[in-house]
C-alpha cells in the first residue's frame, strides 16, 4: 500500500485454506476460499474444493467435516491457479495466521510455474493481539465467539474466510475510533513488524479517519481512559426485604435454604462471629451472601471483603449476580475488585518500555497492545490482558527497572474505589495483600473456601529457575545490544565498560555453577556460589552508583541481588523444595517466604471470617480449617442435599490389576476400558491421570487398538496448553482427551447426552509429611475437594447425567470411603467387570 493509496479504495483479499497437513512442501490444499473486502464491506467471495489429494486422515475429516466424496469431482489446483492469481492481484493478502496460508498458496503457485509475490501481507492474528487486548486466545472460533461474529462451522475454508473478513472489518473500524496521537504512536512502533500494519495505520491517519480524545486524560506521551463514577447512599433494607425483591424481579424459585443461608451469614456479620458453612451446589450461595453483605452495609454502613477462587467466579459476582440484585433493588450497588499492587499496570514501567528502542516483535506488540488497552480499561488490572511468557517477563523487568517503590496510579485508584464500595472483591491468592491495604475492613467472606489454603501456600512461594535467572541477567545485555548496558554506556564514558562486562560474564557463569550445585544437591557449594554472586552484584552497583542515568540499570541489578539474598536465606534455613529432573535447565527451586502463622498475624485485625463452600466438611468435621482460624472459635453449619450427585454413577472395575504404572497388564486394562466405552457409545471421553508417565504409556498402547483409529486422540504433554486442548475437546465429537490434574476443576466439558470421565487414581497430593495426622488434616481434605470437583465436571446441573469410571479400588475399602462418597447414593456406586460396564453403558 503506497502512501498515496486511500484505504477506502484498497482491496483486501482474505484467504483461508484447509489442507491435509502442515507441510507446504508435501501436503495439499483441499479447500480454498477468498473473500474480497473493500471500503469496510465484503464485495465478493470465491470458494472451491480441490482434488490434488483425496485420501484424508480421521483427524482432518473430524476437524473439517470434509470427506473424500466432496473432493472427487473437484478441480486440481493447477486448473484454477490463474483465476486465483487474478483474484489476488492488487489486493492486500490477508489471513488469520498469514504465514501458513500465504506459504501454502505460494508453494502451490510455484508448482504451477506462477511466481506470486503480493506487495503487502496482513495478519489478523497480529492485529487481534494489538487491537483486541483483552482477548486471551486468538484462535478464529474463539475470537468470533467473543465478538459475536457468525462462524457455525469452524475449520471450513468458506466460513473461516468470511469470519476472518468480518474480523478484519471490525479491526479496521476499531482502529478508526482511536485518537490521532495514539495512532501515530502505533504507526511508529509498527514499522519493524514483519507484516504491513504500519501502511494501514498510515492510511487511516493520512485520511483523517480517526476518533477524538474525548473521555481520555493525558499521561506523558499517551492517553488513558478517564474514570467516571457516581455515588448514592443505599436505603436501609433487611435480608428478607432484599430477598423478596430479588425473587419478585428475577422470577427465580423461592428457596427456603437460600434465605436461611443469607440470614446465617448476616447474623455472623452482625455478631462478628467466625463461621464455617458447607452448602450444597445449586442452593444459590452467591446470591445469599451478596444479599447478606448488601443488607449489612445498608443497615450499618460497614464494608466487607469477599474472596473467591477463580476469575470466572469473580466475573459472575461482579457482572451477572450484582446486576440482577441492582435491577431488583433499583439502584447501583458500588463494588470493586482489588488485588496486590503488582497486578496493576505501573505507568512508570510503561513509560520506560515506550522509551526503549527495541526491534523485538513481542516487545513491539506489547507496547502497542498496552497503548490500545489504556484507552479502554477503568482498572489497569493486568489480568484483563493476559500477559504470557515473554510479554510478562518484559513488563516485569521494566517494572523492576522503573523502581519498585514507585507510586501506582491504578492501584491507588482501586484503593480509592474500595473506600466507597459496598463490598470489595478479591481472589484467594491476593486475600492477605488486600487485608494489608484495607485496615477499616474487619470482616471477610471466603467463597469456595476449600481452595483458600492452596492459594495462600502458592502466594507464599517464590520460584527460582535457571532460565528465569539467565533471562534476567541477559536483559542487561552487551554494549552491542540495544539493552540496559548500551543505554547506560551512551550516557557515560567507557572507562568502566570492561569492568561491567567482566562482572556480567562472571554472573552468567555463576548461575551455571549455582544450578550445577543444585543438580548435585550440594548445599555448601550452592551457598558459596550465591555469596560469590552477591559480591559481584555489590561491585557492579558500586561502579554505577552516582553516575549519569544510572538508576534503571542500578534498579535492575539491585533486584537481582535481592533475589540472591532471598535464595541464600531459604537454603540456609531449609525453607525450599526442589522440583524437576537432573537437567539443570529444568530444575526449579521453590522458596517459602512466609508460613501460615505469619499470615494469621497479618490478618490479626480481622474479627470474623465466614468460610463458604459446597465441599468444606471432611470426615465429619472442620478441624482442617485451623490453619486459618488458629485458636479462635468458629461455628459450623451444613446445609446438605443428599442427592447432590444423584445423576452421577461411579463405576469401579473389579477385574483390573492393582495400580502399577510399570505393569503392562494394568495399562492394557485401562486401554481396554477406554476402547469399550468408545465402541459402545461412539461418544467423546476425558481420561485424567495423576502423572505424565502413565499417560504416555496409555497413549502408546492405544496405537495397537483398532478402535482408536476412528477417534482423535488429544494428548496433554508438559509443553501443551490445557486451555487449547479443552477447546479442541469441546469442538470435536469423536475424540479422547488424555490429561492430568490441570483438568480436575474449573473446566466446562461440553458433550451431548451423558458425560463420562475416567480417573486412574484418587487425587491424593504428593505427601508432604509421612504421619497419619497430616494425612487426615491436609492430604485427605485436599483429595476429597478435588474428587468432588472432578465429579462436578460430569454433573453441572441437577438434570445432568454423568458417569465417573474410577480405576482405584481404595475408595471402597478404606476408612475414608464415606468422605469421598458422602453425596453419592449407594446404588450409584457400582463395582463390576467389563461385561457389567458394557451393560451400564447400554442403559445410559
Amino acid at each position: 500500500m503506497g502512501t498515496g493509496d486511500e484505504m477506502q479504495n484498497q482491496k483486501f483479499a482474505v484467504v483461508d485454506l484447509e489442507t491435509t497437513g502442515n507441510n507446504k512442501n508435501k501436503d495439499s490444499i483441499i479447500q480454498l476460499s477468498i473473500v474480497v473486502v473493500q471500503n469496510l464491506k465484503i464485495i465478493d467471495q470465491y470458494t472451491t474444493f480441490l482434488s490434488d489429494e483425496t485420501e484424508l486422515t480421521p483427524f482432518i475429516r473430524e476437524l473439517t467435516n470434509i470427506d473424500s466424496s466432496m473432493l472427487e469431482d473437484a478441480p486440481k489446483f493447477r486448473d484454477i491457479a490463474s483465476r486465483v492469481a487474478g483474484l489476488l492481484d492488487g489486493c492486500i493478502f490477508t489471513a488469520h495466521n498469514v504465514e501458513f496460508d500465504f506459504g501454502f498458496l505460494q508453494s502451490a503457485f510455484k508448482s504451477c510455474g506462477i511466481d506470486y509475490q503480493p506487495n503487502h501481507l496482513l495478519d489478523t492474528v497480529e492485529l487481534s493481539k494489538i487491537f483486541l487486548p483483552r482477548l486471551e486466545r486468538f484462535q478464529l472460533n474463539e475470537i468470533a465467539q467473543a465478538l459475536g461474529l457468525e462462524l457455525s462451522n469452524a475449520h471450513r475454508a468458506d466460513e473461516d474466510a468470511r469470519a476472518t473478513a468480518e474480523l478484519l472489518i471490525h479491526l479496521l473500524q476499531k482502529m478508526m475510533t482511536l485518537d490521532a496521537e495514539t495512532l501515530k504512536h502505533l504507526y511508529h512502533l509498527s514499522k519493524p513488524l514483519k507484516y504491513n500494519l504500519s501502511d494501514v495505520i498510515f492510511s487511516i491517519v493520512a485520511e483523517s479517519r480517526t476518533g477524538d480524545a474525548e473521555g481520555l486524560e493525558r499521561h506523558g506521551d499517551f492517553y488513558i481512559r478517564r474514570k467516571k463514577g457516581e455515588r448514592r447512599k443505599m436505603e436501609a433494607a433487611t435480608v428478607g426485604e432484599l430477598y423478596d425483591r430479588y425473587i419478585a424481579h428475577s422470577g427465580r424459585r423461592y428457596r427456603t435454604e437460600q434465605l436461611r443461608l443469607a440470614n446465617e451469614i448476616f447474623e455472623a456479620l452482625e455478631q462478628k462471629e467466625n463461621l464455617a458453612l458447607e452448602a450444597y451446589t445449586g442452593v444459590g450461595k452467591t446470591i445469599a451472601f451478596l444479599i447478606a453483605v448488601i443488607s449489612f452495609h445498608s443497615l450499618y454502613g460497614q464494608k466487607v471483603l469477599i474472596s473467591t477462587s477463580k476469575k470466572i467466579l469473580q466475573h459472575q459476582i461482579l457482572i451477572e449476580d450484582l446486576a440482577a440484585l441492582e435491577a431488583a433493588i433499583g439502584m447501583p450497588i458500588p463494588a470493586v475488585a482489588l488485588k496486590g499492587r503488582e497486578n496493576y499496570l505501573n505507568l512508570d514501567a510503561f513509560k520506560l518500555l515506550l522509551s526503549l528502542e527495541d526491534n523485538n516483535t513481542e516487545i513491539i506488540q506489547l507496547k502497542m497492545k498496552l497503548l490500545v488497552w489504556l484507552l479502554e480499561t477503568d482498572t489497569g488490572d493486568l489480568s484483563e490482558i493476559h500477559l504470557r511468557g515473554p510479554e510478562r517477563a518484559y513488563y516485569r523487568t521494566a517494572s523492576i527497572q522503573a523502581g519498585e517503590g514507585a507510586g501506582h496510579f491504578f492501584f491507588n485508584r482501586a484503593l480509592t474505589e474500595a473506600g466507597h464500595a459496598t463490598f470489595t472483591l478479591t481472589n484467594h491468592y491476593f486475600l492477605i495483600d488486600c487485608i494489608d491495604h484495607l485496615p477499616d475492613i474487619d470482616t471477610v467472606i471466603v467463597d469456595e473456601a476449600h481452595q483458600l489454603k492452596r492459594s495462600l501456600e502458592e502466594r507464599m512461594k517464590t520460584t527460582f529457575s535457571y532460565q528465569a535467572m539467565k533471562f534476567f541477567i541477559g536483559q542487561i545485555g552487551t554494549p552491542s545490544q540495544e539493552r540496559l548496558l548500551a543505554n547506560y554506556i551512551s550516557h557515560n564514558d567507557a572507562t568502566s565498560v570492561y569492568l561491567l562486562e567482566d562482572i556480567l560474564k562472571h554472573l552468567n557463569q555463576n548461575i551455571d555453577k549455582m544450578f550445577t550445585a543444585i543438580e548435585a544437591r550440594n548445599t555448601s557449594d550452592l551457598l558459596h556460589h550465591i555469596e560469590t554472586g552477591i559480591r559481584h552484584t555489590s561491585t557492579f552497583l558500586g561502579a554505577v552508583r552516582g553516575t549519569r542515568n544510572y538508576q534503571v540499570i542500578y534498579n535492575h541489578m539491585h533486584h537481582y541481588q535481592k533475589m540472591l539474598n532471598t535464595l541464600g536465606a531459604a537454603i540456609r534455613q531449609d525453607r525450599y523444595v526442589l522440583e524437576g529432573n537432573r537437567n539443570l535447565q529444568k530444575i526449579k527451586v521453590h522458596v517459602q517466604q512466609e508460613d501460615m502463622a505469619s499470615l494469621r498475624e497479618r490478618a490479626g485485625h480481622i474479627k470474623a471470617t465466614i468460610m463458604l463452600s459446597g465441599t468444606l466438611e471432611v470426615n465429619g468435621g472442620f478441624s482442617h480449617l485451623d490453619y486459618w482460624y488458629g485458636d479462635r472459635p468458629f461455628k459450623s453449619l451444613i446445609v446438605q442435599n443428599e442427592n447432590l450427585f444423584g445423576g452421577t454413577k461411579i463405576f469401579i472395575p473389579e477385574d483390573i490389576p492393582a495400580y502399577d504404572i510399570n505393569d503392562d497388564d494394568f495399562i492394557a486394562a485401562i486401554v481396554e476400558y477406554i476402547a469399550v466405552y468408545l465402541s459402545e457409545t461412539g461418544q467423546k471421553l476425558m481420561v485424567l491421570f495423576s502423572n505424565f508417565e502413565l499417560l504416555d504409556k496409555v497413549h502408546e498402547f492405544t496405537a495397537d487398538v483398532p478402535t482408536f483409529e476412528d477417534f482423535v486422540i488429544l494428548r496433554q504433554t508438559r509443553m501443551s496448553s490445557s486451555e487449547k486442548l479443552l477447546s479442541q475437546f469441546n469442538h470435536l465429537d469423536r475424540c479422547v482427551l488424555l490429561g492430568t490434574s490441570s483438568f480436575n476443576e474449573g473446566i466446562n466439558m461440553q458433550a451431548s447426552g451423558t458425560k463420562c470421565l475416567m480417573l486412574t487414581k484418587l487425587p491424593f497430593p504428593v505427601p508432604k509429611k509421612s504421619d497419619f495426622r497430616n494425612f487426615y488434616k491436609n492430604d485427605l481434605p485436599e483429595a476429597v475437594f478435588q474428587f468432588r470437583q472432578i465429579a462436578g465436571r460430569v454433573q453441572r446441573r441437577p438434570e445432568d447425567r454423568g458417569l465417573l469410571l474410577l480405576f482405584d479400588k481404595r475408595i471402597l475399602d478404606r476408612k475414608y470411603r464415606n468422605a469421598f462418597l458422602k453425596y453419592f447414593p449407594s446404588e450409584n456406586v457400582i463395582q463390576g467387570d467389563g461385561e457389567s460396564f458394557k451393560g451400564l453403558l447400554r442403559d445410559l
